[in-house]
């Protein structure tokens, strides 16, 4: 296997899709690793590192992950908890010693035709692109995302 890049669509229903970086081939797509606590759930630091640990430090190219932020009228809670989320996800390619570019939402949905496109367009985009990929649940847009993300990045 040559070299890869990851994209990271980061939170609970995120995910992870890796692609080649020559050709843009799609090896692999996940969703965001988590585990329970308490009554919730939260993001696996450790789920994380074990998909990417399936490639070498030398096999990565780079991580492209999303750069999020706090949306207006999003609760106090939710924000504290998606950043907890954020933070293992950057834990886990810090500790890796992945390189690694954040990439804004704006650039990468412009550069997939979805700047104003509802939520569920980049299933539908990345079925045109990759058709046997596995989003054809409601619940993959975070896998979606991923690819479309990882796919920006790999243009740059």
């Amino acid at each position: 296997m040559g070299k890869i890049i990851i994209g990271i669509d980061p939170g609970l229903t995120g995910g992870i899709a890796v692609l080649n970086s020559e050709t843009k081939e799609l090896i692999r797509l996940a969703d965001m690793p988590v585990v329970p606590e308490g009554n919730k759930k939260k993001v696996s630091g450790h789920g994380l590192m074990k998909i990417m640990g399936d490639y070498s430090r030398q096999q990565v190219d780079m991580i492209y992950l999303e750069k999020v932020g706090a949306r207006p009228g999003q609760g106090v809670v939710s924000m504290f908890n998606f950043g907890r989320s954020y933070g293992a996800v950057e834990a886990a390619i810090a500790v890796m010693g992945l390189p690694v570019t954040y990439v804004a939402p704006q650039s990468w949905k412009r550069a997939a035709g979805l700047l104003r496109a509802d939520k569920d367009a980049s299933r539908g985009r990345v079925l045109d692109l990759y058709p046997n990929a596995d989003v054809h649940r409601k619940k993959d847009n975070g896998r979606a995302d991923a690819v479309l993300i990882a796919r920006y990045g790999g243009s740059l």
